[in-house]
């Protein structure tokens, strides 16, 4: 989609806005942005409404995900991996393996291949959640264009995470962990939860810090305080150790690199907390466009916004059925607007210049043809009426053409005469023909068309031809039969040059 495109996270206590700009090539990050959530009598959303009018952010072109976490998520393998054949399976396919109606649920599906074909990863969500996420958008005045699963909007970063594969991205936000796990082909399985996040806010508060005013960068796991923050980070660690387990088990193979973002992972120490515990390579995310400080931060909104702005068929949005966005595309406009209307100007330049052009040419043209005519009336006074003077006069050349060729032919040394003198001169007396027609083909080539008696009156004038010493060559083309029982003969001769 091109244009501008908003990737929108909404976390607990603040938004996080990340807006590109998509070209016919790649994608150009111009602005990320970062408020605090502030209480308003009418709800924690109208925040979201300030934030837009105060950055003049698209109020459509808008990928943002569901925060909770889906009702199933399901691997449906296929033989082919088309998205319109998928489309047309998928459903039935889903219904075999579910235990719910689908046609209750809100629900999409991600293609992802493998080996003999595709798989899709279908996310299943209850739909008044869908509902109630479009309301509160739409009550201040934004429509997201795109709405999906967090950790399958991670695969939009599959070219920029560098570390070596199968490698796992955990997204460890306020709300919810991502995971995203990406084989040598992309993204190939997700999942989240949002306990482990639940359980280590209520121990952190328990231990008497009310997380609502900590930076977390601020926060470490190398001094004092340290230990207690490893001991409310224990439910993370040990949904980290499964999820990684599971992955692998899946996978058949082991996971090689663990890479964070999310405002957990900006902790202190907590990489190589990460590193020791589950004895592999950790590493926060870097994304070159944020910066290392912004990577971890803005990951998941540069994600929304790059998945969004490249969505395309196979890819997962709840934005269809009865949720199905039915917006006009403004950033899309905006683009090709100031394109359509210089190429709208150049059009009609061109049009002038070409009808310009016409009527200068016609004028020079109807003033030629009125030049040749009065030429052909100074030529031919006698003719009254001249409608087409141009061909009148093309006509009348040639006919003097004509004229200079029979000039030229009786002044050359070889006329016509001449060459019929010189055929008859070759015949024997005693044979009597009728030569219809001597025509020059070229300047030596003559052919002669005429009538005998027999066959054999053919040969024999063949014959004296060739004989007489006057022709470089005689040929006989074709013989027929004439009326009354002649033979009707076509010969041609060579005359020799005289030179």
């Amino acid at each position: 989609m091109y244009g501008r495109f908003v990737g929108l996270d909404i976390g607990s206590k603040d938004i996080r806005v990340s807006l590109i700009k998509r070209g016919l090539r790649d994608a150009q990050l111009l602005q990320t942005i970062r408020t605090e959530r502030s209480p308003s009598p009418t709800g924690d959303s109208d925040s979201i409404a300030e934030v837009f009018k105060a950055y003049t952010l698209p109020k459509s072109d808008i990928a943002t995900s569901i925060a909770e976490n889906p009702t199933s998520i399901r691997v449906v393998k296929f033989p082919f991996s088309d998205p319109k054949k998928i489309d047309q399976v998928y459903e039935y396919e889903l219904e075999n393996i579910s235990t719910f109606d689908p046609r209750e649920k809100a629900h999409g599906y991600q293609i992802v291949k493998n080996e003999v074909g595709s798989e899709a990863l279908v996310c299943v969500f209850e739909k008044n959640q869908v509902e109630e996420l479009i309301k509160s958008y739409n009550e201040n005045g934004i429509d997201p264009k795109i709405i999906t699963y967090t950790p399958l909007a991670f695969g939009a970063l599959n070219d920029l995470l560098t570390g070596e594969r199968p490698l796992l991205l955990i997204d460890i936000g306020e709300t919810e962990i991502s995971y995203s796990l990406f084989d040598e082909s992309g993204i190939r399985r997700v999942r989240s939860s949002t306990k482990p996040v639940e359980s280590f806010f209520y121990r952190l508060n328990q231990n008497g810090d009310p997380s609502d005013s900590r930076d977390y960068s601020k926060m470490s796991l190398g001094e004092d305080e340290g230990q207690d923050i490893k001991e409310c980070l224990s439910p993370i660690l040990s949904e980290i150790k499964k999820t990684i387990q599971f992955f692998e088990i899946e996978l058949k193979d082991r996971v090689k690199t663990v890479e964070l973002s999310g405002s957990l992972s900006l902790i202190g120490g907590f990489s190589d907390f990460l590193k020791d515990e589950l004895n592999r390579d950790v590493r926060k995310i870097y994304i070159p466009e944020l910066g290392a400080d912004n990577s971890a931060v803005f990951a998941k909104s540069y994600a929304l916004a790059l998945y969004g702005s490249t969505f395309r068929n196979g890819y997962l949005n709840f934005r269809k059925d009865e949720f199905k966005y039915v917006g006009v595309d403004h950033e899309l406009r905006k683009v090709f607007m100031v394109p359509g209307v210089l190429l709208t100007i150049l059009i009609l330049f061109l049009i002038y210049s070409s009808a310009s052009r016409y009527y200068e040419l016609k004028s020079s043209v109807d003033e030629i043809e009125t030049q040749i005519a009065q030429v052909v009336k100074d030529t031919f006074p006698e003719v009254k009426v001249i409608p087409k003077p141009k061909l009148f006069m093309e006509s009348e050349v040639g006919k003097v053409r004509e004229k200079l060729d029979l000039i030229e032919g009786v002044q050359s040394d070889l006329t016509p005469l001449d060459a019929l003198k010189d055929i008859s001169s070759s015949l024997p007396e005693s044979l009597k023909l009728t030569v219809n027609q001597i025509k020059f083909e070229t300047d030596n080539k003559i052919k002669i068309e005429g009538v005998c008696g027999s066959y054999q009156e053919v040969a024999e004038i063949e014959e004296a031809l060739t004989k007489s010493g006057m022709f470089e060559s005689v040929t006989r083309n074709q013989t027929g039969n004439a009326p009354n029982g002649n033979t009707k003969f076509e010969i041609s001769v060579v005359l020799k040059s005289k030179a």
